[in-house]
């Protein structure tokens, strides 16, 4: 689960705003009484250990649990570090290190599971 990209757009400041962000760490449900644009919908936040156990409740075997971002999308200017082919070599070696590591999967606003059956 992640909120880190509303603190880029500064709603930090608005106090409905932080209430929402609240309640998501709380119980990882998003909720948006006012359907407010820029609050973003309803929607539910896994933590990275929550959706490991709900694929093995659905009898799956999980392999992985994977960051889609990973900590790169909190990098400013990203398209001009991507721009640069050194550097977007660097940043997809980076990626790789980091895309399965535990203590920071829950960074990436985006998670995925890798799982057989």
């Amino acid at each position: 689960m992640s909120d880190l990209s509303e603190l880029n757009n500064l709603l930090a400041d608005d106090p409905e705003f932080v209430e929402i962000v609240k309640q998501d760490l709380i119980d990882g449900q998003r909720r948006n009484p006012n359907n407010h644009p820029r609050y973003f919908t309803k929607t539910f936040f896994h933590h990275p250990e929550e959706l490991r156990a709900e694929v093995e409740e659905a009898g799956l075997d999980s392999e992985k649990i994977l960051a889609i971002e990973g900590p790169g999308w909190l990098l400013q200017n990203f398209q001009e570090h991507w721009n640069e082919l050194g550097r977007r070599d660097r940043l997809l070696e980076a990626i790789r290190w980091l895309e399965t590591e535990p203590s920071i999967l829950g960074m990436s606003a985006h998670i995925m599971a890798v799982a057989h059956k």
